[in-house]
């Protein structure tokens, strides 16, 4: 069984906030915009271009669609990986690399992005979540070591990291 290619016309929706997640997808051309309500006055509040994976958490963890997912402005070609693909692909990762997954998309899932507070008010203090994840992130973006040689998987992990960099506080 191989990964599917579908293509999506400007403006077309991929999927829909509060569905359930029964695939993954990675930008192959085009752009893929997220919004978290699927009215056309709503601006994304991301736009993802070619080598961005989206819909991987409702794979990681069966809880609904975080966002809408549509296609930006030119024709959008996508690569979509479906849950058994997916659980396949998960099957063949050190039990190192699950762990990291689930605790990735737990701490995403859970914490809302990161506000800057007030002027005059101090950033909030980091919990000891945020202090493990704000602590492994160096580590496994440097690290060769995290790489599994599944390409869809590693962009993946990159896109973890990056959702879980833009919910902690801004140090310093």
């Amino acid at each position: 069984m191989s990964d599917q290619t579908r293509k999506f016309r400007p403006g077309a929706i991929v999927f829909r906030e509060g569905e359930s997640g029964d695939y993954a997808c990675l930008v192959k051309t085009g752009q893929i915009e997220l919004l978290k309500l699927a009215t056309p006055n709503v601006p994304p509040f991301a736009t993802l271009p070619p080598g961005h994976m989206f819909g991987e958490l409702a794979l990681l963890d069966g809880s609904p669609r975080m966002a809408t997912a549509r296609a930006g402005a030119t024709e959008t070609e996508i690569v979509v990986v479906d849950r058994a693909r997916f659980v396949a692909k998960l099957k063949n990762l050190t039990p190192t690399h699950r762990e990291l997954f689930e605790f990735f998309a737990g701490y995403i899932r859970e914490t809302p992005i990161w506000v800057k507070p007030p002027a005059g008010q101090a950033p909030p203090e980091m919990d000891s979540r945020a202090k493990r994840i704000a602590a492994l992130i160096p580590a496994i973006e440097n690290s060769d070591r995290m790489k599994t040689g599944d390409a869809f998987i590693d962009v993946m992990v990159k896109m973890l990291i990056h959702y879980a960099k833009r919910r902690l506080p801004a140090s310093g």
